[in-house]
Order: structure tokens, then sequence, then C-alpha cells
């Protein structure tokens, strides 16, 4: 692989890794909004109109810096990877167009949703507003996760002479991952991005120590981690049908996420571990585990797949097994959390506003981040050095020419610079605005005068 190759392949990770952390926002923000205006309206409480007000601000936000940042990812698609977009025109162009209307329907919404708030004298229209904004930010999120699906288990076409033929678009969009990768990708994608917030809110807590402030952010903290915890449990169900999907789907990747040299009958469970002169070393064995979880039994005598099967030099990097125990264990960690923080909330009827509670959000709102990012990284580099999976490989996906690395370079630069101001700029926006000074326009509103106070 020659260095411009290795060069984009570096750029492409990077570049999505940092997309992502905008992302992330933007669909949490977007579902919490949607929920904590249906229970204002619901409870007639001013503090939940206030907080879907607020957090409103943040949305347009990483909205706009989102669609930016896509348009910079389009720009890459074609100038790094122009052979895969030819492909992908020819048979999996669908997804595309569908979230370019998915797209249309969240800029419509927001904008009538953020700047008409007190137009509606039926607040539920001005609510349903908020479910078009979140439906188009999630739908815009799944057709393109359809075109990573895609990547990881082509279908609906013939290939003859390395050529797409008898192509099937709709049976390139259903393709055999397509539901669980979907499922997995937006049910994590709203947790990571809830415990971020999660984390701002523990943050914002305590540094205000007014009482009203302090309400607010209590009652912020505990729709974030309910919805936070939700999409947690439904990511594990999904990871763990993901991860045996491999199996048959991607025997290879399974192999090196396991670091399974050789295919085994009750086979072992190995956290951590690296592979040195041909053997794996420095690991945790738990005998058995792995082909339990693998097909739901201790008896089976199905093999779970092991590199042998293949050449050398169609094995995925096997750092992948390191990414993929980065994910595992930070989910499991901050699932362990998330239901303390559900004990609280629901058994003992509190506010997890306890010192334990507030910085076990902040270091879960970053560490899920980190559990999301190796998630990526682990189905992405998993695959290679397939592109499209036994189809088309990177090298020969890529734009050779050494022209690409100056555009690379402005665009680490532009990611650099635009993340870190993104958070930064949406945190001022923030403050800008007291909690007390929104709580008092929310109480003198029209829809606050003629509802029961709270």
């Amino acid at each position: 692989m020659t260095s411009v190759v290795a060069f984009e392949r570096f750029l492409m990770g990077y570049t999505l890794g940092a997309h992502i952390l905008i992302v992330t926002m933007s669909i949490a923000l977007s579902v919490i909004i949607s929920i904590a205006e249906l229970m204002s309206l619901r409870l007639k409480d001013a503090y939940y109109e206030a907080i879907a007000k607020r957090f409103s601000k943040a949305l347009v936000i990483f909205f706009a810096v989102g669609t930016a940042s896509g348009t910079v990812l389009a720009v890459e698609l074609f100038s790094l990877w122009p052979n895969f977009m030819v492909f992908i025109a020819k048979v999996d162009i669908l997804p595309f167009y569908y979230e370019v209307f998915a797209f249309f329907l969240e800029t419509v919404s927001l904008v009538l949703y953020v700047y008409y708030w007190d137009a509606f004298e039926n607040r539920y229209k001005h609510w349903a507003l908020s479910l078009f904004v979140a439906v188009g930010t999630v739908m815009s999120a799944v057709f393109i996760t359809m075109i990573n699906a895609f990547m990881n288990t082509p279908s609906g076409f013939t290939l003859v002479n390395g050529q797409p033929t008898n192509i099937n678009p709709l049976a390139a969009v259903a393709n055999p991952s397509a539901f669980i990768e979907i499922s997995h990708v937006v049910t994590t994608t709203i947790a990571a991005g809830s415990f971020l917030l999660l984390a701002y809110l523990a943050y914002s807590y305590l540094k205000d120590k007014a009482e009203e402030s302090r309400r607010f952010y209590g009652k912020a903290i505990s729709l974030a981690a309910v919805v936070g915890f939700v999409a947690l449990v439904l990511a594990g169900i999904s990871g763990d049908s993901s991860a045996r999907m491999l199996i048959s789907l991607q025997p290879l990747k399974y192999a090196a996420i396991e670091l399974n040299l050789h295919p085994a009958i009750n086979a072992p469970e190995r956290i951590g571990g690296i592979f040195v002169n041909g053997h794996v070393e420095y690991y945790i064995s738990i005998p058995g585990l792995q082909s339990f979880l693998a097909f739901l039994s201790f008896n089976s005598k199905a093999q779970v797949p092991g590199l042998s099967m293949a050449p050398s030099s169609l094995w995925p990097p096997l750092f992948v097994h390191l990414t993929f125990d980065v994910m595992v264990g930070g989910g499991t960690l901050v699932g362990l959390f998330s239901l303390y923080l559900m004990y609280l909330i629901i058994i003992r009827r509190k506010i997890p506003t306890g010192k334990i509670a507030l910085y076990g959000m902040l270091v879960s709102g970053i560490l899920l981040q980190i559990v999301y990012d190796a998630g990526w990284v682990t189905d992405e580099v998993g695959r290679q050095p397939w592109i499209i999976y036994n189809v088309m490989t990177v090298a020969q996906a890529a734009n050779t020419s050494p022209s690409v690395i100056p555009l690379g370079i402005a665009i680490v630069i532009f990611y650099l610079i635009v993340v870190p101001f993104t958070f930064y700029f949406a945190a001022r926006v923030l403050r800008r605005e007291t909690v007390e000074k929104q709580l008092e326009n929310v109480r003198g509103s029209r829809w606050y005068s003629s509802s029961i106070r709270k």
C-alpha cells in the first residue's frame, strides 16, 4: 500500500471520528428536546419547557456545523475514493438520495420549530415539529449507515470481471446486515450524545449554586439519564446480535476481534492480548465463554472462525481486538453506572445529584465517546483490506495522486479548529441567558399563563 493510500485511510478515519462528535450531539439533542417538550405539555411544567427551549439553541449550532462537516465528508469521498463512489453510484446510490430528503425534513422543521416557538395556538402542533426534527436527524444517520452496511455485506448485484451486473438497488439497500447495523448505530449514537450532555449538565449543576438553576439541571439530568439508559440497553442487545452475525457474514473480522488464530469449539474469551511472532500473548482467558456468547450454548459443537481460514494478506489489522475490548469493557462500565442512576431515579425517586453520581457523569460522558469511536474503528478497520467486503479493496478504491495530501492537511487543520470551537461556542450561547431568566420568560408566555403552574 502506497504512502498516499495510507494517508487517505488516516484522513478518512480522523474526519469521521471528528464528525461523529458533532453528530452524536445533534441526534441525542433532537430526541431529548422532543421528549422534554412533550413532558412540559403533559405535566404543565415550566422546567421541561425551558429545557427544550434552552437546548434547541445548542441543536441549531450542532446542526449547522454538522452540515458543514458533512459537506467536507462528501468532498472527501469523491476526492479520496473515486472508484468506490463510481461503484456505489451504479449499485447503492439510493440511500444518498434518501438522506437528502431526511436532511430537507430536518432543516425545514428545525427552522419552524426554533423561530416560531410562540406562534402556535395549539402547542401540540409545535411539539409535532420537534418530532419531525428528530425523525429527520435520526433518518439521516439511518440512510448513511445503510451505505456502511452495504460495504460490510454487499448484495443486490452480480460481479462479473470486476463489474456489477444484474443490479437490484432495493436489494442493495436491504442487505443482510442493514437492520442490525442501523439498530446498533442509532442506539449507540443516542447513548453517546446523551451521556455527553449528562457530563455538561453535571458540570453545570456543580458550578451553579442557585436553587432554581439546580432544580432545572436536576430535571434535565434525570431526563438525559433515562434516555441514555434506554439507548444503552438497546445498544447492548443490537451489539450482541451484530457480533454473532459476523460469524457467518464476516468471519475474518470476527476472528480478528476475538483474536482467534484457528477455528475452535468451546473457544475461550480473551481479554486483552497481542499477536507476537505467530502467537497470542498477554491476555486473560475465560474458558468456553466466547462459544457461549456466539451460540448461546455451552454444549454447541459449532466452530468459531479463525484467522487461519485465509492467507495473512487478507487479515485485518489485529489491533481491532483491543479496540473491541475497549468498546465492550467501556460500554459495560457505563452501563453499570447507568443502572446506578436508574436505581436512584426510579427506585429511590431521587434526582441523581450526589457527588458520586455527578462525577460519574463527567467520567462516563468522556468514556462513552471513546467507546463509540472504538466501535467505529473496530467495524471499519476490521473490514480491511476491503472497502467493500470481498468486492473492492481500499487500494483499488483510492485516488493515488499526491495532490490529495494538501487537501487532507487542510481538512485536518479545519477539524482541529472547528470541533473544539463548536462545543465552546455552544456552551457560550447557553450561558448567555441565565436559567432564571429563561424560566421567567416561560412563565410569562401565553402557554404557561393558561396552564397549571408548577
